[in-house]
């Protein structure tokens, strides 16, 4: 190759679904992986992989039963073998990277980049196993997949997974993609519908199970459970705006229109706000979010379902709420509800040290902990680079020049904020934060989250807590929902599955966003 990548282009527009290629892993496993999302994995006895349409595995002789050949195992299309490694992406977010020069690894010319973290409102580094605030990638300098990536940690041995081997086009019999007798085959929501089988079955498991926690999330939502008090009854933005068409979604899940400019992946990449202050604007239409919901479904009984209809029977059709939002580095933030929530603090500051939340009859204070999730993804929109994205058109929001951008859920991407399956985002063209974001089902907006108001430069960062109140050291926020309470936290969607299921809190949330996909490609 002749001339140095664009690092930043180049991960973000790494995709695994054009690749044929055989690889070896240093754990040991093997790969073949082929255009149109085949592939076939092997460690040891156990082997998984994909014709392109089911995923499929073939589990170790003493897994299962005799009986269980050729069921479903689980509901789900095809998703990325290796992740770490061939959806790069989420290496953009959050994250410093350094190129560092060109090596050679696996006879691939590739790019040594450093990685760090980068200090921001997120507090993540995209991979929630991930033990070190530096890595050291080997990037392939034509493909964009790592072909190692170690993670480092003073006085430690450096976790490293990397491919030993990699040959691009080999020979393969296409039917090696295919499941082997006695796999267990994953399908699709509609291909199950109906029969009354074991596939039938696990449907109604994992669509109930996800229901069921979007079902929590608005029943133990602080901003949910009827019109908050204070709220205005004669609100004059009461009704969600509609000024952002859906975007269009190709079959694969690819949003229309032309691919974004570097410019604009290093504007997202390098978001980073400083200090700025803002009104917030949060909608969420109850009464669409269950209008897309299959009838099938209703007709089957799913116990998940008739949580979340009951959830959704609480609220409102529609919900607008304002707070105040200063955010001053890193760490520093405080946001005001203009109401008072039925569940949580109307006020939650942090000063870097120390986080306060302030509830009508007492304040509580504890460690210093991020904004809440959907906060933190306004102001730092480096997520977005692990979603698909398409547009980039400039446009004027709230007076500032801005871009509008076409979002889907990627490979790599696990914010909670695009929990539905399509969005349209507009960025600040000066701050790369997000002034608005709109979320879609079934082409209707089921959420948005807008910032207006603007200024920049918020100075000193004094916490304004009210006087009078008993103040009281912060407790263990599960331990109002054991006791059969509301949840005291902020970051409620991802607290609540953590207390539903500590174990399984990741499928569930998986699971919530492959419900809503099913409901808004049925």
């Amino acid at each position: 190759m002749t001339g140095e990548p664009d690092l930043i282009s180049l991960l973000y527009r790494a995709d695994w679904t054009r690749l044929s290629l055989s690889a070896e892993v240093n754990d040991g496993s093997t790969l073949l992986l082929a255009p149109g999302r085949r592939y076939r994995l092997q460690a040891g006895e156990y082997v998984t992989g994909c014709d392109g349409d089911r995923p499929w595995e073939l589990p170790q002789d003493d897994e299962d039963g005799p009986g269980m050949e050729g069921t479903v195992h689980w509901v789900s299309g095809p998703e990325p073998p290796l992740r770490t490694l061939l959806c790069p992406a989420w290496l953009l977010t959050a994250s410093r990277l350094e190129a560092q020069g060109r090596v050679s690894a696996c006879g691939r010319d590739a790019l040594r980049v450093a990685v760090t973290k980068r200090p921001g409102v997120t507090g993540r580094l995209a991979l929630a196993h991930v033990r070190s605030r530096r890595a050291e990638a080997l990037v392939d300098a034509e493909l964009g997949i790592l072909l190692r990536i170690a993670w480092l940690a003073d006085g430690e041995i450096p976790d490293v997974t990397e491919l030993v081997s990699l040959e691009l086009d080999p020979v393969v019999d296409p039917a090696r993609f295919a499941p082997p007798p006695g796999s267990r085959i994953g399908e699709s929501f509609g291909e199950s519908l109906g029969d009354g089988g074991p596939a039938w079955w696990a449907v109604k498991t994992v669509a109930g199970l996800a229901a069921g926690s979007l079902g929590a999330w608005i029943r133990y939502s602080p901003f949910t459970h009827g019109p908050p008090a204070g709220a205005d009854a004669e609100d004059a933005e009461a009704a969600m705006p509609h000024d952002d068409p859906p975007p269009e979604l190709s079959p694969d899940g690819l949003p229309a229109g032309p691919q974004l400019s570097d410019e604009l992946l290093h504007l997202l990449h390098d978001s980073d706000p400083g200090e700025f202050a803002a009104t917030l604007h949060q909608w969420h239409d109850f009464g669409a979010l269950l209008s897309q919901v299959p009838a099938a479904a209703r007709r089957a009984g799913f116990g998940g379902v008739g949580l979340l209809a009951d959830a959704v029977a609480e609220q409102s059709p529609t919900s607008h709420l304002v707070s105040a939002l200063r955010i001053s580095g890193p760490d520093k933030y405080q946001v005001d509800h203009a109401y008072d929530p039925p569940r949580g603090p109307k006020t939650i500051a942090c000063d870097g040290q120390r986080c306060w939340q302030v509830y009508s009859g007492k304040v509580t204070v504890g460690p210093a902990t991020p904004p809440p999730s959907d906060i933190a993804d306004l102001a730092d929109a480096s997520w977005l680079l692990a979603c698909r994205l398409s547009g980039g058109a400039p446009v004027i929001a709230g007076g500032r020049p801005a871009y509008r951008i076409n979002v889907a859920r990627g490979d790599a991407e696990r914010s909670l904020s695009l929990m539905f399956s399509a969005a349209v985002a507009v960025i600040d063209a000066e701050l790369g934060i997000l002034l608005r974001l709109t979320s879609y089902l079934g082409g209707r907006p089921v959420r948005r989250d807008e910032l207006r108001d603007i200024t920049t430069g918020a100075g000193d960062f004094p916490v304004n807590i009210p006087p009078g109140l008993p103040l009281v050291e912060a407790t263990d926020p599960f331990g109002d929902i054991r006791d059969g309470g509301p949840p005291q936290s902020v970051n409620i969607p991802l607290k609540v599955a953590s207390v539903v299921a500590r174990q399984v809190a990741t499928e569930t949330t998986k699971a919530a966003r492959n419900f809503l996909r099913r409901m808004n490609t049925r």
